[in-house]
């Protein structure tokens, strides 16, 4: 069993919001050999004004998987992008982690994980979703949230990428 999240998946995301002719959003995106590097979103004011909003940047192994997926912020008053926080990507035979780390302006570098969603295909069409959380005060990971999915991994890998 082999479920990733492959450059073609980013690519249907990106359409498919792209496309929604109603959103109050524009997205321009770095697209480079069928691979997408990065999204820029735009908010589109009734005025008619654009307003940078956010940015997606993403990164694949050398098998085309999504390693990473960065999110930053348009700081008006900096004028400038902002880093805000950072999932990635780890891949197993049976599935694969996500974790969620936030930027520390202090550090200026991405924190430990303060999220680590597991995605495991426990029978064909069966996943096992399970999200821990950081305890700071302890120092290690508790879990928040079990359940089982009655859809493939990639399935649920689809559906996360067009929701995020």
């Amino acid at each position: 069993m082999e479920s990733i999240i492959t450059i073609a998946t980013v690519l249907t995301m990106y359409f498919n919001a792209a496309n929604d002719v109603n959103a109050p959003y524009l997205y321009n995106s770095d697209l480079e050999d069928g691979v997408i590097h990065k999204i820029e979103v735009y908010e589109q004011k009734p005025e008619g004004q654009l307003c940078a909003k956010m940015e997606y940047r993403y990164s694949y192994d050398e098998q085309g998987r999504l390693t990473t997926r960065e999110v930053v912020r348009w700081d008006e008053a900096k004028k400038q992008w902002v880093n805000d926080f950072r999932h990635t990507y780890k891949y197993y035979k049976n599935g694969y982690n996500m974790e969620t780390s936030k930027w520390d302006t202090t550090l200026q570098a991405y924190d430990l994980p303060m999220e680590v969603t597991l995605y495991r295909e426990v029978a064909p069409s069966v996943t096992s979703v399970k999200t821990y959380k950081m305890n700071e005060a302890k120092n290690d990971m508790y879990l928040v949230n079990s359940l089982l999915c009655m859809e493939s991994l990639d399935q649920i890998s689809d559906r996360l990428l067009a929701v995020n």
